[in-house]
């Protein structure tokens, strides 16, 4: 016997029977085997409409899984991108502080060393104004006695 599920409407309609006495009515056994093949048939149409349209759908899920992979992809590249420019723009802000700290420390600095300077340089002009009044009253007391003496010879 012939497996049925390789069974072809055709095989089923070129199927032939033994006849014996008092069988089935041979009209009426070619009827059955004709209305059995159309519907194998018609099985086997839809079937491989529909192994078609599964195949076809299994292709756009495929389609479908690969493009949402990409977008989860596109997405953590995307979250990378955003960490490492954040990251990125912390580190700067991090360096122009720094920077910024380092040149207001220099310039305090310079600003100590010429308050430093001045109060020297005051410091020194102070020194200098007592030495030349100094002189100056060394000056005056000598033309004072220098006068006194003229003053005196006359």
């Amino acid at each position: 016997m012939e497996q049925m599920d390789n069974l072809t409407p055709a095989e089923i309609r070129q199927k032939q029977f033994t006849i014996v006495r008092k069988g089935y009515d041979p009209a009426e056994v070619k009827a059955f085997l004709e209305q059995l093949a159309e519907a194998l048939a018609a099985s086997k149409q839809e079937n491989d409409t529909l192994r078609a349209d599964l195949e076809r759908q299994q292709g756009e899920l495929q389609e479908f899984k690969k493009r949402e992979q990409l977008l989860k992809d596109t997405l953590i590249n995307a979250q990378q991108v955003i960490e490492a420019m954040k990251a990125n723009a912390q580190k700067e802000a991090e360096l122009l502080i720094h920077e910024a700290e380092i040149k207001a420390e220099k310039l305090l600095q310079e600003a100590f060393a010429r308050q430093g300077k001045v109060r020297t340089d005051i410091d020194e002009l102070k020194r200098l104004k007592v030495t030349l009044a100094a002189q100056v009253r060394g000056i005056l007391e000598t033309h004072q006695r220098l006068l006194a003496e003229i003053e005196a010879a006359e």
